[in-house]
């Protein structure tokens, strides 16, 4: 059933990071990111591929696998202009769990052109029978395809929120929250130049 859908994946941490750091110039921090173009791309295919404006010749399997595939690259296309964060410990781990968790989460669909899912999980976060007696637009039952995908498939749900998340979903958000804490740590250099003036402004004048 529904998951997060790739800007609720982008909101969602961006408010956690945002309470983590308790800074009130985290915003200016993340005008360091590169890429910044990425982020409105991925949220122009999402908006298309959830009001269905893709052209009415390509059939949904293929649009949710060219959509998959496109939103992989864009996510390591990210994550390697930005790869300078990789000098903050936060940066390496919000580098290496953005790509996996998007990897994870678009595996499945590339090659079964739906996302797996559990029903039980489904029913777990709130789903009525009736609602699942018909598979939303995008998604199939566990069931049906081989029990391999039952790692990447969406099994762990959320009551309140009425969604069923994956493995991959738990790697994005913690991931894109460390990238807004990496953008908001100082670089090596920066530490640098300020040791520096710490140093100078210690040391007494002749």
């Amino acid at each position: 059933m529904p998951g997060p859908g790739m800007l609720t994946l982008m909101v969602l941490p961006a408010v956690i990071g945002l309470i983590i750091v308790a800074r009130p110039n985290v915003a200016t921090s993340l005008t360091s990111l590169r890429g910044k173009w990425l982020i409105v791309l991925v949220a122009a295919l999402e908006f298309m591929h959830v009001e269905g404006l893709w052209p009415g010749w390509v059939e949904a399997n293929a649009e949710r696998r060219a959509y998959s595939v496109l939103v992989v690259v864009i996510a390591i296309a990210f994550c390697w202009l930005n790869r300078s964060l990789w000098s903050h410990r936060s940066g390496r781990w919000a580098l290496s769990l953005i790509p996996l968790g998007t990897v994870s989460n678009s595996v499945p669909i590339a090659v079964l052109g739906a996302m797996p899912y559990s029903v039980s999980g489904a029913r777990a976060a709130g789903y009525s029978s009736a609602e699942l007696a018909t598979d939303a637009s995008g998604y199939i039952r566990l069931d049906d395809v081989s029990q391999l995908w039952i790692p990447l498939a969406d099994l762990i749900p959320v009551p309140v929120l009425m969604k069923v998340l994956s493995i991959g979903d738990l790697l994005l958000f913690p991931g894109l929250a460390l990238l807004i804490v990496a953008c908001f740590q100082p670089s090596a250099s920066d530490r640098s130049v300020s040791d520096a003036r710490t140093n100078g402004s210690a040391q007494p004048s002749a």
